[in-house]
């Protein structure tokens, strides 16, 4: 396996930037899975846009989807964040966010009509 430090350093420096973007907006929204659902649900549209609508380099790429989009959201957060609730709400919440993000995938990775 070759890693390149280059490589290794973007993804870094992006998942710490991500990490810290959704914990402010989680400290900003003050409330737990609402807060983990707008993120996940904003960090799958920019993951789409990033790799659907704009032409990236391999550094931009590892930078922004691998790194910030990867630290941005999180699938540990929605099963915590279930937990806490009742399992018709985890249910729901776990399923909208699931079904809310393939639909903007789908929605984003359509060509542009010109």
């Amino acid at each position: 396996m070759n890693i390149k430090a280059r490589h290794l350093a973007l993804v870094s420096l992006g998942g710490i930037v991500g990490s810290l973007s959704r914990w402010a907006i989680a400290e900003l929204i003050d409330s737990g899975l609402i807060a983990t659902f707008i993120v996940n649900i904003s960090g799958v549209a920019l993951a789409g846009i990033f790799l659907y609508r704009l032409q990236l380099s391999t550094a931009q790429r590892l930078f922004l989807v691998t790194g910030f989009c990867g630290g941005f959201t999180t699938f540990s957060a929605i099963d915590v964040g279930a937990l806490d609730v009742s399992i018709a709400t985890a249910g729901f919440y776990v399923s909208g966010t699931l079904l809310t993000s393939l639909a903007l995938l789908r929605i984003i990775r359509k060509p542009v009509s010109q």
